[in-house]
């Protein structure tokens, strides 16, 4: 497990229990925690945030076309001296079939029309090319692979304490990760136990217990794999907690190029706690490749709310483990 960080900060005169701990101390493995989305949207939101993003006054509205949609609204901290008139809108879909990266478009928006432009993507289906958006002062920004790489690192202090002093933290620490790169503090991701977290696009992956050194190192797909593995919380392009969990083991077995191949995975059977997995991949040259994998609830753990013991949490959640793997 990565080292655990000094984040138990005095609360009148006691040490805070801290989320981040209570994972680190349970050795807690964050595989298959990443969720699974059709499509992501990125709004530039400014500060201060409610605890659930849709629940900004601006995009309020616009909740119940995302949740219908399957699509994850994700929150941008803009930069400072932006347009306070004017605000970046990204939209990354999932194309048919198979799975390598999302499909980007991106535009500038009014201000005002901040939450009509967010449904409007949700209400677009899952266009390859990236959904159009049917609305006066629309301003498209650049499509395709244009829309370029990056990086999100949850910061969203309202909802975990551990996101908003580490998450912080770690996305200021950040530098020279190369052109076209961009680096935002986002809104909550999930799996706030696993802070610092980022989530990558458009690649869709998701990442835990980071640092500055790990989050470049896996940018740069230079961290060594066997480390990297043990930071994966899955591919939120791959449908299910178990496909992302056998995933991880041809991570492991082809290494980083794995994550450039058109992949899909499907649940053949479930059980009693366990569950067989198919994995199917097309290598960027043609070359196909196929894995099968048993897929089993190793455990399963209270998700504490920060300051809280974990005895209090009002939820839990499985720890996955795969006990079998192999070529099929």
């Amino acid at each position: 497990m990565p080292d655990d960080p000094a984040d138990a900060r005095p609360i009148g005169g006691a040490a805070a229990l801290r989320c981040s701990s209570f994972a680190r101390s349970e050795d807690l493995d964050p595989v298959g925690s990443a969720g699974s989305y059709r499509g992501i949207v990125l709004a530039e939101v400014p500060l201060p945030w409610p605890r659930e993003i849709t629940e900004h006054a601006a995009l309020v509205a616009a909740a119940g076309a995302l949740g219908a949609a399957n699509m994850r609204l994700q929150g941008l901290v803009p930069d400072d001296g932006s347009d306070t008139h004017r605000r970046r809108v990204l939209a990354f879909m999932r194309p048919a079939g198979a799975f390598d990266r999302y499909h980007g478009r991106a535009w500038t928006v009014d201000d005002t029309l901040l939450g009509d432009a967010v449904t409007a993507i949700a209400a677009s289906g899952g266009d390859d090319a990236g959904p159009a958006l049917p609305q006066p002062g629309a301003v498209a920004a650049s499509d395709g692979p244009g829309v370029g790489r990056h990086v999100l690192v949850c910061t969203h202090g309202r909802r975990d304490a551990c996101c908003g002093t580490l998450g912080t933290r770690l996305a200021l620490e950040l530098r020279g990760l190369g052109a076209g790169v961009r680096v935002w503090r986002t809104s909550h991701t999930g799996g706030h136990r696993f802070a610092p977290t980022a989530l990558l696009l458009p690649e869709g992956t998701m990442w835990a217990y980071l640092d500055a050194d790990r989050l470049a190192g896996v940018f740069e797909r230079t961290l060594p794999l066997d480390e990297a593995a043990r930071l994966y919380r899955g591919c939120t392009g791959l449908d299910g907690p178990e496909v992302q969990a056998a995933e991880r083991e041809a991570l492991r077995s082809i290494g980083w190029s794995w994550l450039d191949h058109r992949r899909r995975g499907e649940v053949l059977a479930s059980a009693g706690g366990r569950s067989q997995v198919r994995l199917d991949a097309e290598a960027p040259d043609g070359q196909r490749l196929a894995f099968e994998a048993t897929v089993e609830v190793a455990r399963t753990l209270p998700v504490p709310d920060c300051g809280k013991p974990p005895e209090q949490a009002s939820k839990s959640a499985p720890e996955l483990r795969v006990t079998g793997f192999a070529a099929a």
